[in-house]
């Protein structure tokens, strides 16, 4: 075996794939953005096509697209010409892969394409091939050579496709307003989404909350509220069920109306009917309803109308939830 310096051989074909990568970013021309246009105008599926190393790239890129908002299907090209084209729609749209643009397979598809009358994308290193030809709009992702020193094995002309889908999928992402909300909708047990899919039971504050059952001279309720430091006071009856509740909000708004707030009871100046959440209650819905009334805390409920937590704003942020 002769002597080779490995970590040399390795940087350098990561240095060729880098300037691959960077070469691509010209190639981001009308015809990326017509491309983008057909696919967030595509009423059904986006349906990812090829063969061999080129399949495996679409493979990938379906996976993408689907996990960003843009729902996706991987055809293999050989099975697609043994019925699984009845998995094909009206309202979808194709993405074609192949470096070269003359695989057969795909060749052979484009006539069963034409007749369902499907907008065709397709995203190839050789923009005058016979697929090219017959596509609605071409994506150019040709490098000038692969990695590999034989200039044989698919490396360059890989690493550029799956960039060119990436950068597909993420514009498609921002134009949709596809959010962090929407991804852990779709990936349910990855940590993203088990942080995100969490319920309020799961968040909310239970022990030595700042419960009252009387009423009180505001300043002994405002007494309350400071030696909890939840900047809230929850007013209760004696089934434990919801009467009203009184902030720091509540506290400066009494102030700027009342002189003298010494002989002002806490159920006077309450407010009666606050927003509740349940148990059961998403944690991303409970910081979507925080946000929108501008408050930093929501009593939880049980099913029973009992009160049993109180979910605050910093406690969500911490839990990850955004």
């Amino acid at each position: 075996m002769r002597n080779i310096d490995k970590a040399s051989i390795a940087k350098k074909t990561i240095k060729k794939e880098a300037q691959a990568l960077n070469q691509l970013t010209k190639k981001i021309d009308r015809n990326f953005e017509k491309a983008c246009d057909l696919l967030l105008a595509c009423k059904g599926k986006i349906i990812t096509i090829g063969l061999g190393k080129s399949g495996h790239v679409a493979k990938k890129a379906s996976a993408t697209f689907s996990s960003t908002g843009s729902p996706s299907i991987f055809l293999h090209a050989a099975e697609a010409l043994h019925g699984d084209m009845g998995l094909v729609e009206k309202s979808d749209v194709v993405i074609f892969y192949s470096n070269s643009g003359e695989t057969k397979e795909l060749l052979l598809l484009l006539p069963l394409f034409k007749i369902l009358k499907i907008p065709l994308i397709t995203i190839t290193g050789n923009k005058r091939s016979t697929l090219s030809k017959n596509t609605n709009v071409i994506i150019d992702s040709g490098v000038k050579s692969e990695a590999c020193p034989l200039d044989l094995a698919p490396t360059s002309s890989v690493i550029s496709a799956i960039a060119m889908s990436d950068a597909l999928a993420i514009t498609l992402l921002e134009c949709r307003g596809f959010t962090s909300k929407d991804f852990a909708k779709s990936h349910p047990q990855g940590s993203l989404g088990k942080r995100l899919l969490r319920k309020s039971e799961d968040i909310m504050f239970t022990k030595k909350l700042p419960y009252v059952y009387k009423d009180l001279p505001l300043m002994k309720a405002i007494d309350v509220v400071t030696r909890y430091n939840y900047g809230i006071v929850i007013i209760l009856n004696s089934s434990k069920q919801l009467k009203g509740i009184f902030t720091d909000g509540d506290l400066r708004r009494v102030l700027k109306k009342h002189k003298n707030i010494s002989a002002l009871s806490l159920y006077k100046v309450m407010t009666k009917k606050p927003l509740v959440v349940s148990i059961d209650t998403m944690a991303v819905e409970a910081l979507s309803i925080m946000e929108k009334n501008e408050i930093t805390s929501l009593v939880v409920i049980n099913h029973d109308k009992t009160v049993v937590g109180l979910l605050t704003l910093n406690e969500l942020l911490r839990n990850g939830i955004e």
